[in-house]
């Protein structure tokens, strides 16, 4: 693609503000999850009372936090990559393998945002024991996470949106 063209600037401002978001909420989540450990640490310890609901806040936080934080360490190339037999391989047959990869892993992803809205949608009719709200609500992390990594990792490494950025990024911490 073209630096230069429209679409391209567009997918490009998507990206960064998929990146952005998904760094703000695992941050928010992440601080909720420890306040959420603080006050369920002092209740036990300080007033010798238990909040039964501060474990199931702390899971759920938890869970939003990886999830989202796992779209933002893909949009700085912080995942794993093995890439090592891809390299050794001619020219031609490393370009198929590196598509055939491209395309397995846009399948799984796909297929685990297709399961977790499946598994959500079937999840409304239960409640969680401590809050009392429906269940889908916690579980609505696998779909959302999923959807927005899936979409990232088009972008990034379909399309080569902020290829640059993440390149940058890595030879810095080198």
């Amino acid at each position: 693609m073209k630096n230069n063209s429209i679409s391209y600037e567009l997918l490009e401002k998507v990206s960064n503000y998929i990146k952005y978001l998904s760094m703000f909420l695992a941050g928010v989540f992440l601080v909720i999850n420890i306040a959420d450990i603080l006050v369920s640490v002092f209740f036990r310890y300080f007033l010798s009372d238990s909040l039964v609901w501060t474990e199931e806040v702390a899971r759920f936080t938890l869970i939003y936090s990886v999830m989202f934080g796992s779209v933002a360490a893909l949009s700085f190339g912080d995942h794993v990559k093995i890439t090592i037999v891809i390299d050794y391989l001619p020219n031609k047959v490393g370009t198929f393998f590196k598509y055939l990869v491209h395309l397995l892993i846009i399948g799984i992803i796909g297929y685990m945002t297709y399961l977790g809205i499946t598994y959500v949608d079937n999840a409304w009719r239960f409640q969680t024991l401590a809050l009392q709200i429906p269940k889908a609500i916690p579980l609505m992390s696998i779909p959302i996470g999923m959807g927005l990594f899936l979409i990232q990792y088009i972008l990034i490494e379909v399309l080569g949106i902020n290829k640059d950025e993440v390149d940058k990024h890595l030879e810095l911490r080198t």
